[in-house]
């Protein structure tokens, strides 16, 4: 039995589906750009929410996440979890925040919203000037100027390009072909994958990505029933309100 409704979406659960990020080697990206596009141009314009045409091979891709999740990447998070002081890993995280700020920077103006631009473009040189590096988050409390969030796939979402199927990509997790199209462009606006010092820009990703997991250790108790359905789900409803402030109706089957 299948029924629709409106499942509310507390914003906590953001932090579930920030899966850790890997750069992806050049080829890969653009095989990854020509097969997205064509995706999002030839396919018809469904709800991403009742569009999950590849979900046996998205299952299979899941199982491998989780597989890994549960082999390397929580086992770590968990470590850092209970063993870096909390003036650490705030700092840890303010960091990474600031470095965030290139890329949302660069999407407000894609998105033509200069003022956000260049409040984010601020906090960007007061963090890294005042805040040392980064690591003290200055611009927040002293200007007022809150953490914005922004990526390409918003970018995409914002001139109109429809979300397109719902997609599982190896590590990177849950997306849509729209937002794993944007992935793709935010890697280029990002500062890590740049670093020409591969042990120092391999250490830092890593480190980002068990900040990140580590996040949200302490909701996965939440996933009941058929943990790809329940991800899927909130993913779609996360996503269309971190876009367009609204929840949409997602079929939830029965668990």
């Amino acid at each position: 039995m299948t029924t629709t409704h409106r499942h509310p979406i507390t914003p906590r659960f953001k932090a579930l589906l920030e899966l850790p990020s890997q750069r992806l080697s050049k080829p890969l990206d653009m095989a990854l750009a020509i097969f997205l596009f064509l995706l999002l141009t030839c396919s018809p314009a469904y709800a991403a929410a009742e569009y999950d045409p590849f979900e046996k091979v998205n299952r299979v891709t899941f199982a491998f996440n989780v597989a890994l999740d549960r082999v390397l990447l929580r086992p770590l998070a968990s470590s850092y979890e209970n063993h870096t002081p909390q003036l650490a890993k705030r700092g840890v995280r303010n960091f990474f925040n600031n470095l965030d700020d290139v890329r949302v920077g660069i999407n407000d103006l894609m998105q033509l919203n200069f003022t956000q631009a260049a409040k984010d473009f601020g906090r960007l040189a007061v963090n890294s000037t005042v805040g040392v590096f980064g690591l003290i988050d200055v611009a927040e409390p002293v200007l007022s100027l809150e953490k914005n969030r922004q990526d390409f796939g918003k970018t995409l979402a914002h001139w109109g390009v429809g979300s397109g199927p719902y997609l599982v990509l190896p590590v990177i997790g849950p997306s849509t072909a729209r937002d794993a199209l944007g992935f793709g462009v935010d890697v280029i606006a990002d500062p890590l994958p740049s670093i020409d010092h591969v042990p120092s820009r391999n250490s830092l990703l890593a480190t980002k990505s068990t900040d990140r997991r580590a996040d949200y250790l302490s909701f996965d108790e939440l996933i009941v029933g058929d943990r790809y359905l329940f991800v899927r789900g909130i993913y779609l409803q996360s996503r269309e309100y971190a876009i367009n402030g609204d929840y949409i109706e997602v079929a939830f089957e029965d668990f």
